[in-house]
């Protein structure tokens, strides 16, 4: 929950402690069993899952009931009047 931020329209999974074969099985995964359209980038200390906007919607609602109420804004989320 805590590992990733949105940039732009899409969202980032901080996946750097992962060699680049791991995140390659996790794309495959989230393509293949969720329909997330997905890659990886190269940063300063390894390689990071961006999930493309196209897909933002359809993660948002895979992960919004895992979500803690802290963490909402990460995926631009609003709380309810009765849980805030």
């Amino acid at each position: 929950m805590d590992d990733g931020y949105k940039s732009g329209k899409g969202l980032y999974i901080c996946t750097e402690s992962f060699s680049l074969i791991e995140i390659k099985t996790l794309i495959n995964i989230l393509k293949n069993k969720f329909n997330l359209e997905c890659s990886y980038h190269k940063v300063t200390n390894g390689y990071i899952i961006y999930i493309f906007s196209t897909s933002k919607a359809k993660l948002i609602e895979l992960l919004k009931s895992y979500f803690i109420k802290e963490f909402y804004y990460k995926l631009e989320l609003e709380l309810d009047v009765e849980n805030k």
